[in-house]
């Protein structure tokens, strides 16, 4: 059937000369090329040729016109990219089609009158509904959401369950069943069509305007509002920077004071098929690592720090921060030991931090604000490199290598930085050896990942030998203490 769908003149040619060869055959049988004309079934004896020939000829008839309305929509999907007509309607017209023809040829077969048929067939239909009215009303349901295009195979959808709301994608439909593949534990449901219309569900997918989507976050009231603010709006960006189903805009405010909190609310705008549940644990997961950059703790009730005591808090922001950067390869007490001499700085809002070119052995992690790495064109015109936020690191390979600073760097916002000094450094890795081969690889890694056109096997090629470079030239430093 598919075979000839796709030749559809073809197909439609060969039907018609059907038709045509049985109405001639008839014709020459009978004396008229409709078969119902001269023939009459009925219980009492057995059908003759006529009566085979009259009951296929409705049959082709019927035949003919669902191949000819299932054309019709194939050609009517083909122009329209959108809001195409659903295989369970195409189903529903089909049964329609053989339906009538089934009840016109019994009518003109067998001489019956339409009154008395509409009369035993609605008695029957009472009884044959009541009993399939479950399968009657899915099958309704399903034509219903096709119909309308309330949902489709890969849309997201989110509806309230016991109070929860919860985020599925739509995975198959039939005549009976939805079924759902929610985004949490990515466990698979099938839900009766009937049930499921009546659900108060969104479909995420299909709304013409973005997402604004919300989370909310409590704090301790002891900390500055304004400060948290900050860190909220640093967070946000930061995400949305770095994942495109992000639109950009977000909003963070103070929605509650009570005694001993306050509740700030996040809202952001995202794209309406990317789930909930993935882009709330995207912001939070970024606030979290922005607070605890900035020393902030969600079940502490200390007081914020003042810029000068930061590095002694009874939370070291360097032990807060240092898994976000290369320093991650070094154990706790290992950076117990580096915070003890760590400096902690303050920046101003558009003031210099690190100058191109000059001499220096030591770098700067980020515990609050944000950071632009700049250059600069021939007409003097700012060029931003890169945007550094709270975790990162910077200024590095001085600190390592004991190179010039290789770029400008400036405080995009207020900024407090812990900076770490390649005297406080040497005893950890002349201690430990094998900290040097890991820091080499993490720089190797990040300097490969930087340069988007070199392929996944050229990454792992230039990795390697700017590991054992970056190796040599990290112990031949060091070991000129």
């Amino acid at each position: 059937m598919k075979f000839f769908l796709k030749r559809p003149r073809l197909f439609l040619c060969i039907l018609a000369l059907l038709n045509f060869g049985v109405a001639h055959f008839i014709n020459k049988l009978l004396g008229t090329p409709w078969g119902w004309q001269e023939t009459h079934l009925n219980l009492d004896k057995m059908p003759v040729l006529s009566d085979i020939l009259a009951a296929l000829q409705f049959a082709l008839f019927a035949f003919t016109l669902d191949c000819v309305f299932r054309i019709l929509v194939i050609r009517i999907n083909a122009r329209k990219q959108k809001r195409q007509i659903p295989a369970v309607l195409v189903q529903a017209g089909t049964i329609l089609i053989y339906a009538l023809m089934g009840l016109l040829g019994f009518i003109l077969l067998y001489d019956q009158s339409i009154s008395t048929l509409l009369a035993t067939s609605g008695a029957m239909g009472l009884a044959i509904g009541y009993a399939f009215r479950d399968l009657i009303a899915d099958v309704a349901a399903s034509i219903t959401l096709q119909a309308d295009h309330l949902i489709a195979i890969g849309d997201w959808v989110e509806y309230n369950e016991n109070g929860n709301l919860v985020s599925a994608r739509i995975k198959e439909m039939d005549r009976r069943y939805v079924t759902l593949e929610t985004n949490g534990d990515l466990r698979m449901y099938r839900i009766p069509n009937n049930r499921f219309l009546a659900l108060q569900f969104t479909n995420i997918s299909q709304q013409t305007q973005q997402t604004i989507r919300e989370a909310i976050l409590q704090l301790d009231i002891q900390y500055n509002e304004d400060r948290i603010l900050e860190v909220l709006d640093a967070a946000l960006e930061y995400v949305c920077r770095n994942t495109p189903e992000f639109t950009g805009w977000f909003r963070n405010y103070v929605t509650q004071v009570q005694t001993g909190s306050v509740t700030y609310k996040i809202r952001y705008e995202c794209a309406s098929d990317y789930s909930n549940n993935q882009s709330r644990h995207l912001v939070l997961k970024s606030v979290l690592r922005f607070l605890k950059s900035s020393g902030i703790n969600l079940e502490s009730s200390i007081l914020v720090q003042s810029v000068p005591s930061l590095h002694s808090s009874h939370f070291p922001p360097l032990q807060n921060v240092y898994p976000f950067g290369i320093l991650k390869v070094l154990s706790e007490e290992e950076v117990a030991q580096l915070s003890e001499n760590a400096t902690s700085l303050h920046f101003n809002s558009g003031q210099q931090i690190i100058r191109r070119g000059e001499m220096a052995d030591s770098m700067y992690i980020i515990a609050e604000g944000i950071l632009e790495v700049v250059t600069y064109k021939e007409n003097g015109d700012k060029v931003i490199l890169a945007t550094l936020w709270p975790g990162d690191c910077v200024g590095e390979m001085s600190l390592l290598t004991g190179e010039p600073r290789s770029a400008d760097v400036f405080a995009r916002d207020n900024a407090h930085l812990i900076e770490i000094h390649k005297q406080d450094l040497a005893p950890i890795l002349q201690a430990n050896s094998i900290l040097v081969e890991r820091i080499s690889n993490l720089l190797a890694m990040r300097l490969a990942q930087n340069e988007k056109t070199l392929s996944l096997a050229n990454q792992q090629e230039v990795v390697n030998e700017r590991r054992e470079s970056l190796a040599k030239k990290i112990m031949s430093f060091f070991s000129k203490l």
